[in-house]
């Protein structure tokens, strides 16, 4: 059970073996703790000091996100890092693994305009022909660059009736933009804690630049599940009229969701996660299994034991 805090105000205490949601005295909710495999907080809501030592304790992590979906960051009883991958990991060339996440993303966005029907994909092939080519970082992010616009321009055919006419955020400036935003930060979260079991550093990344407090390496990792894990699920949703134009409300210069839009798209999500995909070699893991696994992949491409093959739908 992955169990998510959006009450403003509430607490999370610990009582008899259950995780207990208080507001002002009264229990909203009651959750079986030992069911509990994950925690996502939602901005201002408090856990008691004995919740959150039973969390670590039994190994839960806990996810921190703003209300507008910004990730603040993860506690969790995670290893610290083998000296031994750390300096392999800050010894690695960056560019055959960025190549790698590049790759794996447009991919993936080529296949998903040609379902779709949407223009686009040939511009994504070119993107993706530069990508295979590009000889250092500020080409293959170019590549990047060209074959991202060129999918969210082939995917604003799709989502105009909602006010989409490409990507945008902080602020996101329509419905769509604030679902793929929020959906964003959770994959954030999660791709974190994959890099952070993995025994890898976040921080030193490949593709993305690296900065302190800025987790470049899920970010990298990301970028294989952004369109299968959160693009396609809010497409769907809106599609079905499960996000409808009423889920979203103007906030300070951009457009966020309500929180019925919020418990609405968290358990597609969560839905997604826990759904079978067919990895490029041919097994089969949950979306959320396959984060890990790509992660412990990608430390034992790293430290040179085998070659890493990024996630891409065929």
């Amino acid at each position: 059970m992955v169990l998510h805090l959006l009450t403003q105000g509430a607490t999370l205490r610990l009582r008899q073996g259950r995780l207990l949601l208080e507001m002002e005295g009264a229990v909203l909710n009651s959750y079986p703790a030992r069911q509990v495999r994950q925690v996502v907080v939602w901005g201002n809501v408090r856990l008691s000091t004995p919740a959150l030592t039973f969390l670590l304790r039994q190994g839960i992590p806990v996810l921190f996100l703003s209300t507008e979906g910004f990730l603040y960051g993860v506690a969790a009883s995670y290893p610290d890092p083998h000296p031994e991958h750390l300096r392999a990991q800050f010894a690695q060339h960056p560019l055959p693994l960025a190549r790698a996440f590049v790759l794996g993303k447009l991919r993936t966005a080529r296949v998903i305009l040609e379902r779709l029907g949407l223009p686009g994909s040939e511009a994504v092939e070119e993107a993706l022909a530069q990508a295979q080519t590009a000889s250092h970082l500020d080409a293959l992010r170019g590549a990047e660059g060209f074959g991202s616009r060129a999918y969210f321009g082939g995917l604003s055919q799709l989502l105009r009736p909602w006010g989409f006419q490409g990507r945008s955020r902080r602020p996101p400036k329509d419905l769509v933009n604030a679902a793929l935003s929020y959906g964003y930060a959770l994959l954030l979260g999660r791709a974190l804690l994959a890099v952070r079991l993995a025994g890898l550093h976040p921080e030193v990344g490949f593709l993305h630049a690296e900065g302190r407090r800025n987790p470049a390496l899920a970010l990298d990792l990301m970028e294989e599940f952004r369109i299968p894990v959160v693009d396609q699920v809010v497409i769907t949703a809106l599609r079905r009229g499960q996000l409808k134009p009423e889920h979203g409300e103007p906030r300070n210069g951009g457009v966020y969701l309500t929180e019925e839009g919020k418990r609405a798209l968290i358990p597609l999500l969560e839905e997604r996660f826990h759904q079978e995909a067919t990895h490029p070699l041919r097994f089969r893991k949950t979306y959320a299994e396959l984060l890990d696994t790509q992660a412990a992949r990608l430390k034992a491409a790293i430290l040179k034991m085998e070659p890493y093959t990024p996630y891409y739908l065929k």
